[in-house]
């Protein structure tokens, strides 16, 4: 085990469609994310093509350091499929042919009505030593091979795969090699309207390091995460420092955090819409249908959304909300007076309980001196209550601008159900 206090984790994942950027690596966040709580740290993240000599240096470079490698990628049937091959040369190991991983190959197919094709008994070839992983989902098994003090961990590179893989029986296999030391619990608390000098303020001393738990913060266009770790003697100790932590900045950040169990903004409302027996019905320009896009990723969402309409031109805002003219022609499709008419609009036709509207320019163009690229107005229409709306000035690109007003629009429906 190396000299540090945590085990330490690198990762290397393998492809050219990798290295070019053409596929993003979803499997190293999913590995370093899971491992945290086991008390592994991760370290470093490779990404190597496919040649056999780069992956043999990177993995030779990997386990020279760490006490826990992974590879994800390269264990399919072909011939540019060069993992196991790479890992055998790389630690010195024959490649052995084990006829027991075929079956569960053979019997993949023959679920999908088909015959396994010759190549894929390729996929039954190990390194010596190497103990097999079971694959689930797929025609791949992985392998755990250790070498002196580390542990060399392969799997598949589909995502979906890879992950029922280590949660079946990498997670065990680690618990058990690196299990009876102190345990590390791990949160993600979820903040939005705030900026990441603004949280990084409030915290203040909540953000040193040398602290137990550690907070780090996280930036995206949706908000800042705080991702905090603490180490105990059991998970449950860990869990109350936490606990404590988040109290703390609660008091400090107030309702800028929407969730404290990773849960997305759109899970959020969808929840607090389902207790109260409320029902929501959006109306989107900017946007593009962003709004509801996200409130119906939500499984259950049946119970409280009603529909979602795109009024992209004047004329649907006029025909379809009932946005009367004279607002259009005296303020313009972006204002908060065409915003509020737009959310009372699709709320008064629908009855729902709730309407939510957006609408703003995205740019690139269309921004003028008085109406910049990324003004945006979000409004709430309230059945027996008064409309919100509000302005926002959001920067960045036009990607950046709707994924923020989408965000917004969200975040004005959270602060209304929580009484803020």
């Amino acid at each position: 085990m190396s000299n540090h206090a945590r085990p330490e984790v690198e990762i290397v994942a393998v492809g050219n469609e990798l290295l070019t950027g053409d596929t993003l690596d979803t499997n190293g966040r999913f590995l370093t994310r899971a491992v945290e709580p086991l008390g592994l740290a991760p370290r470093f993240k490779h990404v190597a093509g496919d040649r056999e000599e780069d992956v043999i240096l990177v993995l030779r470079d990997a386990a020279s350091r760490a006490d826990v490698v992974f590879v994800t990628g390269g264990l399919g049937p072909t011939e540019d499929d060069l993992t196991r091959k790479s890992v055998a040369r790389a630690f010195d190991r024959r490649l052995i042919f084990h006829a027991e991983l075929v079956p569960p190959i053979r019997d993949y197919f023959a679920r999908a009505g088909q015959e396994m094709p010759p190549d894929n008994e390729r996929q039954a070839l190990l390194p010596s030593g190497a103990k097999p992983v079971p694959n689930p989902l797929g025609t791949a098994p992985g392998f755990i091979l250790e070498d002196g003090r580390t542990s060399v961990i392969v799997l598949p590179g589909v995502p979906r795969e890879m992950r029922a893989m280590y949660e079946a029986s990498v997670h065990p296999y680690l618990a058990s090699r690196f299990g009876g030391g102190d345990t590390w619990a791990v949160r993600t608390v979820m903040t939005t309207g705030v900026s990441e000098s603004k949280v990084n303020e409030l915290l203040g001393g909540l953000l040193d390091l040398s602290r137990n738990p550690q907070v780090g913060l996280t930036a995206s266009d949706l908000g800042v995460d705080l991702r905090i770790r603490a180490r105990a003697a059991s998970r449950d100790a860990a869990r109350a420092m936490i606990d404590a932590l988040v109290e703390e900045a609660r008091a400090r950040l107030g309702p800028a955090i929407y969730s404290e169990t990773g849960e997305g903004l759109e899970q959020v409302v969808g929840r607090l819409l389902a207790e109260r027996k409320k029902t929501l019905s959006i109306a989107e320009s900017c946007t593009g249908g962003l709004i509801s896009e996200r409130i119906t990723s939500v499984s259950g969402s049946s119970a409280y959304f009603d529909r979602g309409i795109v009024t992209y031109s004047n004329e649907s805002k006029e025909a379809m909300l009932d946005v009367p003219r004279p607002v259009l022609i005296a303020h313009g499709a972006v204002s908060p007076e065409t915003a509020c008419a737009m959310a009372e609009g699709i709320r008064r036709s629908t009855e729902t309980d709730f309407g939510l509207s957006v609408t703003g320019i995205a740019g690139p163009t269309g921004g003028t001196a008085g109406k910049p690229v990324g003004l945006v107005y979000v409004a709430l229409a309230v059945r027996g209550g008064e409309t919100r709306v509000k302005e926002h000035r959001f920067p960045g690109d036009r990607e950046m601008v709707r994924a923020r007003s989408a965000q917004a629009a969200l975040d004005l429906l959270r602060l209304y159900l929580t009484g803020c």
